[in-house]
């Protein structure tokens, strides 16, 4: 059922129209995805929606008795009040609902046999039920520990808060107050990745429609169902998650190419025949004719989307095998540590996220690779032939006072300043932008000078931190692509879950002053996460989470190359045993099969000569199949001892 719709929506500022002909329609039980790049009006749309801001033209109507939550709207908590309390004013008619009936429970003990009482007592305790009254309290415990405020915090006064914890408790009771319309705007921003899962998992089963701006395209993957793109003016509309989306608009840009450039060339045959027989006599009408066709035709315009930032990243030279090996590593600072026996090794061609909340230390590491901090204690050893490039998440590594070309061309004096501006303009910067000194870029474009120096130093090893922070979805797609094409070692910093899974083959996860090592990307990361929390996966700080032997605990990460290969060849083998066993039981079944329907003819049940050949024959197969099966468990049980 259709609860709300955006009927020819247009939204001007002075001279400029941001968007208009803006048509959709919302399901009670959509998930939409909203995607554009900064600054199409995507915020401003969610404030039509909400009533918050008239359009120029067009309306957005919604159904009687829907109504829209926006988080934006949440923000007026009473800071007088405890969190509890504030969260438990939600649902205040229910609450005063449960004190009538308690009422009523008085008065029905004192006249037991008064129907008419009894029967408005069934019905206002069955409405009670229905409505959550013995459940709401169990759902702010939930929401409130899902965004990590635990019950310790549960009495705070909520103006002892910070600005942050605020931003999430006026989440959580948007959340409680469950809108039939809720709409999100980067509800990721100021959420860490443990919240997301949580969140993510909440919003599946969330009994309204969603509308959401963001940015997170695993966000996107694992809640949307419909993504409406906002670019160019217009909004269009997509079935399925980003990822489909993203295929979709790639199919249909061929598409709008291939008719463009069709259409371009019969353009072109028109006006040569135009131009050669305009002025003669005999074919001037002809001429005239095919002139007003083309002139009335609607031409087709090439793919918008086509104009995106173009990255590349090559190393100059191979490094060596082992690029990386840190062993028992503590960092921090004089006054503080932040992670203590940090144990793991990057190979060749690794690609090793590195994640965590904010402040415990991700950044500290990197820097302490970079030797721009001393390690407190342990070691680091660095591989042969490595040249290290890193992206400092500040951007500071950029001089503030120089301007966009002279960044470049200090860099590589040599270059011609022609290939110089080729360069700066596939990373979108403009012929004015390149004269801007770097103190005048925004986040983004700094982002992306940051990312042009790096891709012109040719790097064997790069060192990332927090790449994705200021580039808009577009460019973030981009740069996954040229990190997928890169020839050399990569280890970053990331809270771009999206990002993480694309890219990373390792996973070192920093909690509680303590690394894990998980060998997979970000979905195996969340398998094995499960598992643990489940008590399937016994495991502690420093230790890769694929060890589950308790007997043994051997770390794979302190292994050598040389161990870690042996390793990596007897799995192959006892995976190769195991596949190839459950292949011979198949044929083995296949055949005992074969000779018991053989057995069951009529004619061959009833003649001994012809069915005792066939009973030592069932035999044999049958003590094949008992070898084959102890030999599948025994393999499987070695293979087990890996995982």
């Amino acid at each position: 059922m259709i609860i709300a719709q955006g009927h020819d929506l247009e939204q001007q500022f002075g001279a400029n129209t941001l968007f208009k002909n803006v048509n959709f329609s919302i399901d009670s039980n959509a998930r939409i995805g909203l995607v554009g790049p900064n600054g199409v009006g995507k915020t401003t749309l969610l404030k039509i929606m909400t009533g918050e801001q008239e359009p120029t033209h067009g309306e957005f109507t919604v159904n009687k008795g829907i109504e829209v939550g926006y988080i934006a709207q949440e923000n007026a908590l009473d800071e007088d009040k405890t969190i509890w309390d504030e969260m438990e004013s939600v649902f205040a008619p229910l609450i005063n609902k449960g004190k009538k009936l308690q009422h009523m429970q008085e008065k029905i003990a004192d006249h037991p046999k008064d129907e008419a009482l009894l029967k408005q007592y069934d019905q206002m305790q069955f409405d009670f039920e229905q409505q959550g009254g013995y459940t709401y309290q169990s759902d702010i415990k939930s929401i409130l520990n899902g965004f990590k405020f635990p019950e310790d915090t549960w009495q705070k006064q909520i103006g002892s808060l910070s600005g942050g914890e605020k931003t999430r408790l006026a989440f959580v009771k948007l959340l409680l107050r469950k809108p039939p319309l809720l709409l999100l705007d980067e509800p990721t921003n100021y959420l860490d990745m443990d919240t997301l899962d949580w969140l993510e998992s909440f919003l599946k089963n969330y009994s309204g429609a969603i509308l959401v701006v963001s940015h997170d395209q695993y966000f996107l993957d694992h809640l949307a169902t419909q993504i409406f793109e906002l670019q160019f003016g217009k909004l269009t509309a997509f079935k399925g998650n980003y990822s489909q989306y993203q295929m979709q608009r790639e199919e249909r840009d061929k598409q709008q190419e291939a008719a463009y450039e069709k259409q371009q060339e019969e353009i072109k045959k028109d006006e040569e025949f135009i131009h050669k027989n305009l002025v003669r006599a005999t074919t001037t009408k002809r001429a005239q004719s095919r002139r007003k066709k083309l002139e009335k035709i609607e031409r087709i315009k090439p793919p918008k989307h086509k104009n995106k930032v173009r990255i590349h990243f090559k190393s100059e030279r191979p490094s060596g095998k082992e690029v990386l090996i840190l062993s028992d590593l503590t960092i921090g600072y004089p006054e503080k540590t932040m992670v203590k026996d940090i144990s793991f090794q990057v190979n060749k061609g690794d690609r090793v996220a590195i994640i965590g909340p904010n402040g415990i230390g991700k950044s500290t590491l990197l820097k302490t690779i970079m030797k721009q901090l001393q390690p407190k204690d342990g070691s680091i050893k660095y591989g042969a032939s490595l040249d290290i490039g890193y992206y400092d998440q500040e951007l500071q590594r950029l001089d503030p006072s120089k301007t966009v070309l002279d960044t470049i061309w200090d860099r590589h004096k040599t270059m011609p300043e022609r290939d110089v501006r080729s360069i700066l303009a596939s990373f979108l910067f403009t012929a004015k932008d390149i004269d801007k000194t770097v103190g005048q870029l925004s986040g983004g474009q700094k982002a992306r000078l940051t990312l042009t120096v790096l891709s012109l130093e040719h790097d064997n090893f790069l060192l990332m931190d927090e790449p994705t922070n200021h580039l808009d979805i577009e460019a973030k797609e981009v740069l996954e692509g040229a990190l997928k094409d890169y020839d050399g070692t990569l280890l970053f910093v990331s809270h771009d879950r999206y990002f993480i899974n694309e890219l990373a083959n390792k996973i070192v996860s920093v909690r509680d002053g303590h690394a894990k090592i998980y060998e997979g990307n970000y979905s195996y990361y969340l398998d094995e996460k499960a598992k643990q929390e489940a008590g399937l996966t016994p495991s502690q700080p420093g230790d890769t989470v694929q060890e589950t032997e308790p007997v043994k605990q051997v770390s794979e990460q302190k292994l050598s190359y040389q161990e870690q290969k042996q390793r990596d060849s007897q799995k192959r083998k006892l995976q190769r045993a195991v596949d190839n066993t459950e292949k011979q039981i198949e044929e083995l079944e296949s055949q005992q099969e074969e000779i018991q329907n053989e057995m069951a003819n009529p004619d061959i049940a009833t003649n001994f000569d012809k069915l005792g050949p066939l009973q030592e024959k069932l035999s044999a197969v049958q003590e094949k199949l008992d070898q084959a099966n102890d030999a599948w468990e025994k393999a499987l049980t070695e293979l087990d001892e890996f995982e």
